[in-house]
């Protein structure tokens, strides 16, 4: 009796495995559809941003042709914001602190919506992935994906992309406690056709504003770091390794860039000048944590978009080697 009752229970097991195989499989190919579209569809439209209780709403133009993406991100209320994606560099103009930055543009900055990585393997080593419902977002029938964590050292995902072609339409942010902390949600897009190079142009004017930038080309560092990094999550590596001109002041910042595959955690480590402050513990703007210490006499700044955990975690970990 006993052995007769094993069968039917192993079954059922073995089937609600296999289901949830075809689930996460599901839910994979729509993550990849995502990703294609983020490097391959042109589109215009407006979405809003909210976050903390503010609704910032954002006019975005895309172009990708010949395999390069270029941008442009125009905020529509509060204090105007614009943000120029160009060939070979990026342009941030702030015209009420009468100010523009530029610096050289990273082949992996991939704009808005950001493109997804494609090592998905890596990706289901810390989260879980379930399909969700379908629905409609400007219009357009869409399908839900969710990004579930494996744990409390990043953030989960409901993202919504476009049923036709993959574009991401809206992207919740979600904490340990399944409460949203921003979400990005478009109220109308045209996706496809040409995009013009007028409307690439900022509508800001650089020469009426204080011009501030980076003349060095980013590229990854060869040498090795003075600093060591002795704990980190799990699932975190090393991605990228970068020393930069800060656009400000001209100091040398390096800059190592930790991801699991989805989040991304940044390490800046600057020397501190005579007379700058050296400010410490936890902040937060929005979703993004940031921790800073100072530690022979560089200040050390860990942020990204993580719970506060991770980035403390983080920050424990950086020793200076020599």
């Amino acid at each position: 009796m006993a052995t007769s009752s094993v069968a039917p229970r192993l079954i059922t097991f073995l089937l609600i495995a296999f289901l949830s195989e075809n689930v996460a499989a599901d839910a994979l190919t729509w993550l990849m559809k995502i990703n294609s579209a983020a490097a391959e569809v042109s589109f215009s439209g407006t979405f809003v941003y909210i976050h903390d209780g503010e609704i910032e709403a954002m006019e975005v133009v895309r172009r990708v042709k010949d395999g390069m993406m270029q941008e442009r991100l125009y905020s529509l209320n509060g204090a105007p914001r614009e943000i120029i994606r160009g060939m070979d560099k990026v342009w941030c103009y702030i015209p009420d602190q009468n100010v523009v930055v530029y610096d050289y543009r990273q082949i992996s900055q991939s704009g808005f919506p950001k493109t997804l990585p494609s090592d998905f393997e890596q990706l289901k080593r810390n989260y879980r992935f379930v399909e969700g419902s379908d629905g409609r977002i400007a219009d357009r029938p869409v399908q839900q994906i969710n990004v579930i964590p494996n744990d409390a050292y990043r953030y989960g995902y409901s993202l919504w992309a476009d049923s036709t072609t993959g574009l991401l339409l809206r992207s919740d942010l979600i904490n340990q406690q399944d409460e949203i902390l921003e979400q990005y949600l478009f109220i109308d897009v045209e996706i496809g056709g040409d995009i013009t190079d007028e409307q690439l142009v900022a509508v800001s004017d650089k020469d009426e504003l204080q011009l501030f930038g980076n003349n060095t080309p980013i590229t990854a560092s060869a040498d090795s770091s003075d600093w060591l990094l002795t704990q980190m999550p799990d699932g975190y590596t090393l991605s990228k390794h970068i020393r930069r001109m800060s656009p400000m002041d001209a100091g040398e910042v390096e800059h190592l860039v930790y991801t699991d595959g989805l989040s991304s955690v940044s390490v800046f480590i600057k020397e501190i000048r005579e007379g700058q402050s050296e400010m410490s513990g936890l902040s937060r703007m929005g979703a993004v944590h940031a921790y800073r210490k100072t530690l022979n006499n560089h200040r050390i700044t860990v942020m990204g978009e993580v719970p506060a955990e991770t980035v403390e975690y983080f920050a424990r970990g950086v020793e200076y080697s020599n």
